[in-house]
């Protein structure tokens, strides 16, 4: 199972029809919002249900080729201060949440805004809407599409993203599977990020499974596919009855930045 289930049920959908979400679901959705805003400091979600209002705002600026991905509703990931940290937790949590409302049988597809400018922003969100910078459209897709092979089978391989003690030291694939670790690492591979950067690297130092980000002219949108798969690696470690939560502890780290660690 894993990832090629795990990530396969994380479709994205670009067609969506313009028909509503059942009220009884957009409901359900904002309490998943509510639990989260609870939960996590430093980051707030907030859903526009009329998705009209959005596309037509962002026609043009914001979407997949130029080409705004049109939906009944959208949800708006708010990032305090645009501080790493937050961030890091928002594209964590974002994603989360999309995998809750995927479980509701709705289609989503995640927008990044980032470019869009202030002025836009303002009139699609209000005064305070200039620090969104990713929606999730959402509503019933046209056509449902798993993964692209073709996108999906451009990945670095697992000698490249995880290693022992050190950045650059390989590790052996039997030390992974000693540890049930390859089939995650394996798997993981496969998470979506920014322009396939793929900026996930992980070392295996003693019990401690650490976590690195490549540093790029990106790093933010970086940080946020960072998130991404540390909620990935926590929910597969799962199925290899491993429950464990990152230790987060941002800092420099040369090429690339500290991100945290859990002992296995």
């Amino acid at each position: 199972m894993l990832m090629t289930n795990f990530l396969q049920k994380r479709k994205s959908v670009r067609n969506f029809k313009m028909d509503s979400v059942p009220r009884d679901v957009l409901e359900n959705i904002k309490l998943l919002m509510d639990e989260m805003d609870r939960e996590e400091s430093g980051i707030s979600f907030s859903l526009y249900e009329n998705g009209k209002i959005v596309a037509e705002g962002l026609k043009g600026k914001a979407g997949y080729a130029g080409v705004m991905i049109e939906a009944p509703h959208y949800i708006a990931l708010d990032i305090e201060d645009n501080k790493p940290l937050n961030i890091l937790k928002g594209g964590y949590c974002l994603e989360k949440l999309n995998t809750k409302i995927v479980d509701l049988d709705i289609d989503t597809c995640w927008i990044t805004v980032d470019n869009v400018d202030e002025d836009t922003k303002k009139a699609i969100f209000g005064e305070n809407g200039t620090t969104i910078d990713y929606l999730i459209a959402i509503g019933y897709g046209q056509k449902k599409k798993l993964f692209d092979p073709e996108v999906t089978s451009s990945r670095l391989n697992v000698e490249e993203i995880v290693f022992a003690e050190t950045i650059g030291q390989a590790i052996s694939i039997e030390t992974l599977e000693n540890y049930g670790l390859f089939d995650v690492f394996s798997s993981v591979r496969y998470a979506p990020s920014h322009k396939n950067f793929q900026p996930w690297r992980f070392v295996l130092k003693g019990t401690d499974v650490e976590a690195y980000m490549l540093k790029s002219d990106e790093d933010n949108r970086s940080l946020i596919d960072m998130g991404v798969v540390l909620f990935y690696m926590e929910e597969m470690l799962k199925t290899v009855g491993i429950n464990k939560k990152w230790t987060i502890d941002l800092k420099d780290a040369g090429k690339y930045y500290y991100i945290g660690y859990f002992t296995i």
